[in-house]
């Protein structure tokens, strides 16, 4: 094995493996110098730190009874007798858009901060074409994605649209099939509602420049490592540095580019000497390219098919360690592998170890089972979900809806509307495509002889990289997604899922209300202005527990106000209130004081009649909380713009930070 710590210079020391893994580290990583990042940069940037106190949510067109079939489902019907697709309470941000299958003659109406009329209204065509002035391309594109039917055509918009207090977003015509990812803030955070004149350079650059070194490195000195041929169940050293800080900014690998290298050589990572390996996987899916060496541009991951046969990966997943750091490859196939040329470049790490996070993957592979969602990612502790792959290949798994449940809701939050669909897709068999958050590496149709049959006999590989909006989860994460309609067929599935992890838990329960319970409303002071009678509901929630029957006692108010008080950590960094809802009953709202002081507007406009249990979250700013044991809370419930009824059947306390 050869290494050479200065590119720079023409004569390669050849050294033992063991001499490359005492000069890589035992005496001390090189300090460098932070890498300057481009404006793509600062999307991955985020995610080395722990969330801060925001909340990505996704609205979309699934199916309301929890089966196939989802297109025409709206949030609800206003009274227009429009489909309103997006209707939230501010501060927030729309971060992305998707749709198919669209009526040509449908228009979208943009009302913002309670407005009576619409400030824009654009046809949907228009919208995704990039023909709006606001909404122009390539942050806005409709490209045929996939093979069935007349028009296999996909809107993405990810033009981010702020909203101060309030966003609807409605549409005139049938609003078929859509999804819609966006994040909130505590209120009082200062968001200026949408201009169109939002500083974009972050996305634009990653567009623009796309498969490009998001960083510009300063530090000059990769560490690099050539082996000769690799024989079977041989381990490759690729980087040991022991006693220092760093944030891994690339990894760049050359080798053999056959099916076997994509799929039976395995790259690791650990972190800070822990127990276990951090990050493992197929070296091609932990690439994005899970089957073969297919080209490949995205903003963290990038495949290059190069001349006699190799390719060429490259990752920028920013790594941070803060003592630490092992990478090795290994053949794990029956046969030697040519030689391989690894490159890492690392720069310095100013981050705070107890506020940053760590590379984490989940590598998942085998049969699907029948009534169980298939598992992405799950985790305990704090960090963001930044991206999924995922390989598929028999029977028609397309249908399957993601299911993405944060901090232990009933219910997900993130509820999709087909496979092909949350990788920004549409209509099965899809076509190869590179985009900086979604791809598809393949023509499985054409790959398969030609004809939909035979691409059920070939693997496709799907990826979905959340950076324009990164979900975070503070106490839990457990990221599923259907095979099929309703997880009901048999298919061979592999999937590796990206995220960033602190494994401490940064949110902690400290109180509950139990509603229709009397010794828990007396002990909390809970009271309404006017109190009904408390009534037992059974019914279902959404997701992969959907046949799941809950019981569960409440009350519904019709106006008037709700107080009771809540025992909080002293030392948080805020407060979320958690509340089980009924959502037969569509566009609850309550306008929240916390100790006498406007905390926020607290709004559901999501209707379900059929799976009707939903846990409602409310995030309350450290502003109102900091330094107190408890609170007192009052919810105000307003129907003055035609809102419904105001359920609860149970309060969660949380603290953020501890």
């Amino acid at each position: 094995m050869k290494t050479d710590r200065h590119p720079g210079v023409s004569r390669i020391a050849v050294l033992t493996a063991a001499a490359a893994v005492l000069l890589a580290g035992a005496g001390g990583a090189r300090s460098g110098k932070e890498s300057e990042a481009r404006p793509a940069g600062r999307l991955l940037e985020k995610l080395i730190r722990v969330p801060s106190q925001v909340s990505v949510r996704q609205v979309s067109s699934h199916n309301k009874k929890g089966v196939n079939g989802d297109a025409d489902w709206p949030l609800y019907k206003d009274s227009r007798g429009d489909d309103v697709i997006f209707d939230a309470a501010g501060p927030g941000c729309v971060r992305s858009m998707w749709g198919t299958d669209f009526d040509r003659n449908a228009v979208l109406q943009f009302y913002f901060d309670g407005e009576k009329e619409p400030r824009l209204r654009i046809n949907v065509l228009d919208f995704y074409q990039g023909k709006h002035p606001l909404f122009p391309p390539p942050l806005a594109s409709y490209e045929k994605r996939g093979l069935w039917g007349a028009e296999p055509f996909a809107g993405n918009c990810f033009v981010p649209i702020p909203f101060a207090k309030s966003l609807k977003i409605s549409v005139k015509g049938e609003s078929r099939f859509f999804h819609i990812i966006y994040e909130t803030y505590p209120y009082p955070a200062a968001i200026e509602t949408f201009t169109g004149k939002e500083d974009r350079s972050a996305l634009l650059d990653a567009f623009n420049r796309m498969g490009e070194a998001p960083f510009e490195a300063l530090e000059s000195d990769p560490y690099i490592t050539q082996t000769e041929t690799i024989a079977p169940g041989q381990t490759v050293s690729l980087l040991r540095i022991e006693n220092a800080s760093g944030i891994i900014r690339a990894i760049v690998v050359e080798a053999d580019g056959g099916e076997d290298f994509f799929q039976k050589t395995w790259l690791r990572m650990r972190w800070d000497g822990h127990a276990r390996w951090d990050a493992q996987a197929p070296t091609g899916i932990l690439f994005a390219s899970a089957v073969r060496a297919n080209d490949m541009r995205s903003l963290p991951l990038r495949v290059e098919r190069l001349p006699g046969g190799k390719v060429r990966l490259t990752s920028f997943f920013p790594m941070p360690f803060w003592e630490k750091a092992e990478i090795e490859w290994t053949n794990a196939s029956d046969r030697p592998m040519a030689p391989l040329k690894a490159r890492i470049t690392v720069g310095e790490n100013s981050v705070p170890r107890g506020d940053g996070t760590y590379f984490t993957t989940l590598y998942h592979a085998g049969e699907t089972i029948y009534g169980r969602d298939w598992l992405l990612f799950e985790g305990q502790g704090a960090g963001w979900l930044a991206g999924v792959v995922q390989s598929m290949m028999h029977s028609h798994y397309c249908e399957g809806n993601e299911h993405f449940t944060l901090d232990g809701t009933v219910s997900p939050q993130i509820n999709g509307t087909g496979t092909e669909d949350y990788y920004l897709a549409c209509f099965w068999p899809n076509v190869d495509f590179d985009m900086p958050f979604g791809c598809v590496t393949g023509n499985i149709q054409e790959e398969g002889g030609g004809d939909i049959l035979g691409a059920y006999h070939v693997q496709a590989c799907y990826s979905r990289f959340h950076i324009e909006a990164p979900i975070p989860f503070f106490a839990s994460i457990d990221a599923r997604i259907q095979h099929g309609g309703d997880s009901d067929i048999i298919s061979d599935y592999r999937s590796l899922a990206f995220a960033y992890l602190q494994r401490s838990p940064r949110l902690r329960p400290t109180d509950r209300i139990d509603v229709g319970n009397p010794a828990s409303e007396k002990v909390h002071g809970y009271r309404t202005s006017k109190r009904g009678p408390a009534f037992a509901l059974a019914a279902f929630p959404e997701g992969e527990h959907s046949e799941v029957l809950m019981r569960d006692t409440g009350r519904v108010l019709e106006a008037g106000e709700i107080t009771f008080q809540a025992s909080v950590d002293p030392r948080n960094r805020g407060i979320r209130l958690r509340r089980r809802i009924d959502q037969k009953i569509s566009r609850q709202k309550a306008l929240v004081y916390v100790d006498g002081k406007y905390a926020g507007c607290w709004y559901d406009a999501y209707q379900n009649e059929d799976l009707r249990w939903h846990d409602s979250d409310f995030e309350i700013s450290q502003e109102f909380t900091r330094g107190k044991a408890s609170l007192d809370i009052r919810l105000v419930v307003t129907r003055d713009g035609g809102e419904g009824p105001f359920s609860d059947f149970g309060y969660e306390v949380f603290s953020h930070g501890l």
